[in-house]
């Protein structure tokens, strides 16, 4: 019976229904193609939702330890169950593949929207334990004493397997990434309603996250460390030179730890 729902989840994922889910929701537009093994510590969440008028959505995440998975929130909204992808930089495939339930499932209990904003957009997923390998390892968190930085003007990766244009309903097979360079949030409120839990990029030349990938990570270039999980876009679309918006994982160290025991 599981093989069958899971086929049957597979070929959902083509439906032209999955593209139109909201604008808070993340993609690649105008990256590159990622290297095998580029970025093994992002997974593919494919999630299985109830008591919603989509049934089904496609998400990011990353590997914060063995048996945790960071991601947003709106992934994990009315999730019913949730199928990882760990290890692999093709869509819906995966070295390891794990299937978990909405009680493996925690969201930030002050989750909530004010406008197309996302404020506390976090979640963790316990997974059952997955050995690390060379296409498997986990992320590092910001430090402590990195709770009050801004990271502005540090660039910064982000991936994902969304869509690659605003006005297209092509998925691209291999997983893609961007360069994103990080803007104080003081810019960034001239677009959006946000506060301190908030961080944003800048998107040039139509390069950004888009809807798909939301819950995916935003990476230093230097540090190597998870700065960010894929939040929002303007809803003018992914290539309309808006910033994107991040939630800023440093301000959300001591819940993660809480939560789920990892520290760094």
């Amino acid at each position: 019976m599981t093989s069958i729902l899971f086929c049957f989840l597979a070929s959902l994922l083509l439906l032209p229904a999955l593209e139109a889910h909201s604008k808070a929701l993340e993609r690649i537009t105008n990256g590159q193609e990622a290297k095998e093994g580029q970025f093994p510590y992002i997974v593919q969440l494919v999630i299985l939702k109830i008591n919603s008028l989509i049934n089904l959505s496609v998400c990011g995440g990353s590997i914060i330890a063995n048996d945790w998975i960071l991601t947003a929130a709106h992934c994990t909204e009315y999730a019913g169950k949730v199928i990882i992808f760990y290890g692999s930089d093709q869509y819906g495939q995966g070295q390891v593949k794990v299937e978990v339930h909405a009680h493996s499932i925690i969201q930030h209990p002050k989750f909530h929207r004010i406008g197309g904003t996302a404020f506390n957009d976090i979640a963790l997923i316990r997974s059952k334990w997955v050995d690390f390998n060379d296409r498997i390892q986990k992320i590092a968190l910001p430090k402590p004493n990195q709770r009050g930085e801004s990271f502005a003007g540090q660039w910064s990766q982000s991936a994902g397997w969304g869509r690659l244009k605003d006005n297209s309903k092509l998925i691209p097979d291999r997983l893609q990434w961007v360069n994103l360079k990080i803007i104080e949030n003081s810019v960034c409120r001239i677009f959006f309603y946000i506060d301190e839990t908030h961080l944003c990029t800048e998107t040039p030349d139509r390069k950004s996250v888009c809807g798909g990938d939301s819950g995916g990570p935003l990476v230093l270039d230097k540090e190597k460390i998870l700065v960010g999980i894929n939040s929002f876009v303007a809803k003018a679309g992914c290539e309309a030179g808006y910033p994107a918006g991040f939630t800023r994982v440093s301000k959300y160290l001591d819940w993660i730890r809480k939560v789920s025991n990892v520290t760094s």
